[in-house]
C-alpha cells in the first residue's frame, strides 16, 4: 500500500522547517539574545526566593525579632528612645537603593563576600503633626529642620536631647513650603539657616560576637518583643512591612519659635549608633539564636550583621535608621502616579539624615517618601521587579564601598518607566531582558548627565553622586557583556541561598 504523502515527503517523516524568524530580539549593544537573558533574570529571582518570597523563612523571622529585641533593651538603656514606635522594615539595604539619603558613604560591604541578604529598618524618634510650627520645610531642597520647644508631654524636651541639639534656626532663605493639611494654613512663610560644613568623623565600628542577652539574665531573642516594651503588638505584617501600634512623641510648643533650638540628624544619628553598640558590648551569646557579629556606623545610619544559626548558617545585613514621622503631605509634592494617588488619607512622610550631613547643615534632614515607594511597589508589574532586581544585582559590585547614589537613581528610573512605558509591555514576561538593558542605558545617560529629576518633589533634581565618570565607564563594560555578568550574579544568589557570607568587614572584623 502506498503511504499517504504531503507534498513530496510521507506524512510520518519531520515536518517541514519553519520559516526563519527575523531577528528582533537581539541586543543591539552587546549581540545577546534578549530570550536567554531573560531566561537569566527569571533564574536570578528563582534564587533570590530564600529571602524575598511571600513567607520569610525562620532563619529571617529569628533575625528580625533579635533587631527588635535589641532596640527593646536599647530603649531601656536610654527611656530617651521611645518605648513604642512604628517600624518600617524595607527588603533589600540602602546599598540596594531602599532609601533616598544622596550621595553617602554605604562602607565596604559587597553581597556575596560580606553579606547574603540585606534590610532597611526605619526606626522613628519623633512623631510630628505638619502642621505645627516645630517643622520648618524647604521643598526646593529636599530638606526640612526641626524646631525642639521648651517642653513635650510635661518634660523639659531639651535638657534630654541637650547631645543632639543644633542652633536655632535664622535667617538666610527666603521661602518655607509647610506641608498640605486640611487644617494647615497655606501661604505662611517663615526662615531657614544656612548651610555649613561640619567634618564626618571616620566610620565608627563595633566588632561583636554576640546575641540579645544581657548580664540580668539570659533573654530569647525569639520571645515577644512586647516584653522589652519595644515594638508594640504587631498589628498587620504585609510583605516589606512591620507595622506595631503607634505611640510616638508628638512635640508641643510653649514659646517663640525663634529661641527653638534644632534637632542634629548628625548627633542623633550618633547617639543612636553609641547606645545600640554600648547595648551590644553587653549581650551575651545564646545558644541557636542569631549572633551580632559586626556593627559600625555610616554618616546617618547603622549597619549590623546578624550570623543565623542555621542550617543554612546566613549572615543578614540589617541598616537602622533614626526618622522622624511627618503627618501630612508636602505642599507642592506629587499627589498622584500612574498607580492611583499617592497621599492617601492619612498621610504622612518621613525625615532622615542626609547621606551628605558632614556638609549640609548639621540640622538638616532630607525628606523621604518611604511608605509611598513600598505603595508603588506593590503596583508595578512582576516582570519589571524582576528585570530591575537583576539590573540592581549587576550594579551591586560597581558601587561597593563608593559614595555613589545610583542604586537609588536605578529605583526612580523604575517609576518613571511606570509613567512612561504602557501596562501591558512592562507586564509581558518575555520583555524582562529588553526591560532590564533599558534601565541601565537609562541610568548611563543619567550619569552623564548627572542628574535625575525627583519622582516626588516636581523641580528637585537627584545628584549622580561622587566619581559618576568612573561608574559610567564600569557601566559601559558590563553593558557590552550582560550575560556573563548575569550569570555571576545567579551564581552569587545560588551562593548565598546557600548561606555562608562571612568575609571579612572593615579591616577583618566580622
Amino acid at each position: 500500500m502506498a503511504s499517504a504523502v504531503w507534498g513530496s515527503a510521507p506524512w510520518w517523516g519531520p515536518p517541514p522547517p519553519a520559516p526563519a524568524r527575523p531577528l528582533t530580539d537581539i541586543d543591539f549593544c552587546s549581540g545577546a539574545q534578549l530570550q536567554e537573558l531573560t531566561q537569566l533574570i527569571q533564574e536570578l529571582s528563582v534564587q533570590e526566593n530564600w529571602s524575598e518570597g511571600p513567607k520569610p523563612g525562620p532563619d529571617l523571622l529569628q533575625a528580625k525579632d533579635f533587631v527588635f529585641s535589641l532596640l527593646g533593651l536599647v530603649h531601656r538603656r536610654d527611656p530617651r528612645f521611645p518605648p513604642q514606635a512604628e517600624l518600617l522594615l524595607l527588603r533589600g539595604g540602602i546599598r540596594e537603593g531602599s532609601l533616598d539619603l544622596g550621595p553617602a558613604p554605604l562602607g565596604p560591604y559587597a553581597r556575596g563576600p560580606h553579606y547574603d541578604a540585606g534590610f532597611t529598618l526605619l526606626v522613628p524618634v519623633f512623631s510630628l503633626d505638619g502642621t505645627g510650627q516645630e517643622l520648618q520645610l524647604d521643598v526646593e531642597s529636599c530638606y526640612a529642620w526641626l524646631c525642639l520647644p521648651e517642653l513635650m508631654h510635661g518634660t523639659t524636651v531639651r535638657e534630654a536631647w541637650q547631645d543632639c541639639l543644633g542652633p536655632p534656626v535664622s535667617g538666610g532663605r527666603d521661602t518655607i513650603h509647610r506641608t498640605e493639611n486640611e487644617e494647615s494654613p497655606k501661604d505662611k512663610q517663615s526662615s531657614c539657616p544656612p548651610l555649613s560644613y561640619v567634618t564626618e568623623p571616620e566610620p565608627l565600628v563595633c566588632s561583636l560576637d554576640k546575641s540579645p542577652s544581657n548580664g540580668s539574665g539570659p533573654q530569647s531573642p525569639l520571645q515577644d518583643v512586647t516584653h522589652h516594651g519595644f515594638p508594640a503588638p504587631l498589628k498587620k505584617m504585609n510583605g516589606d512591612v512591620t507595622t506595631p501600634a503607634v505611640d510616638s512623641p508628638v512635640l508641643q510648643p510653649s514659646e517663640a519659635l525663634e529661641a527653638w533650638p534644632t534637632l542634629c540628624p548628625a548627633k542623633v544619628a550618633a547617639w543612636f549608633f553609641a547606645t545600640l553598640a554600648e547595648v551590644a558590648e553587653s549581650l551575651y551569646p545564646v545558644p541557636g539564636a542569631p549572633r551580632l557579629v559586626h556593627a559600625a556606623r555610616h554618616a546617618g545610619f547603622t549597619t549590623i550583621l546578624l550570623a543565623t544559626p542555621g542550617p543554612p548558617r546566613h549572615l543578614l545585613l540589617f541598616d537602622l535608621i533614626p526618622v522622624v514621622t511627618v503627618a501630612g503631605w508636602p505642599e507642592g509634592a506629587r499627589s498622584h502616579s500612574w498607580a492611583g494617588p499617592l497621599a492617601s488619607e492619612p498621610s504622612s512622610f518621613y525625615l532622615v539624615p542626609g547621606g551628605r550631613i558632614e556638609q549640609l547643615s548639621a540640622s538638616g534632614w532630607q525628606l523621604c517618601f518611604a511608605r509611598q515607594e513600598l505603595a508603588l511597589k506593590a503596583r508595578i508589574p512582576a516582570p519589571l521587579l524582576q528585570a530591575h532586581a537583576a539590573a540592581q544585582a549587576l550594579l551591586r559590585p560597581l558601587v561597593a564601598g563608593t559614595r555613589a547614589a545610583a542604586p537609588y537613581l536605578l529605583r526612580t528610573l523604575l517609576y518613571w518607566a511606570c509613567e512612561r512605558l504602557p501596562a501591558l509591555y512592562l507586564a509581558r514576561p518575555e520583555n524582562a531582558g529588553a526591560c532590564c538593558l533599558g534601565l541601565l542605558d537609562e541610568l548611563g545617560r543619567v550619569l552623564e548627565a548627572g542628574m535625575l529629576p525627583h519622582y516626588f518633589l516636581s523641580g528637585r533634581k537627584l545628584g549622580a553622586g561622587d566619581g559618576p565618570a568612573a561608574l559610567l565607564l564600569a557601566l559601559a563594560r558590563l553593558r557590552g557583556d550582560p550575560v556573563r555578568a548575569l550569570c555571576a550574579a545567579v551564581e552569587e544568589a545560588k551562593a548565598a541561598r546557600k548561606g555562608g557570607g562571612l568575609a571579612g568587614v572593615g579591616g577583618g572584623a566580622h
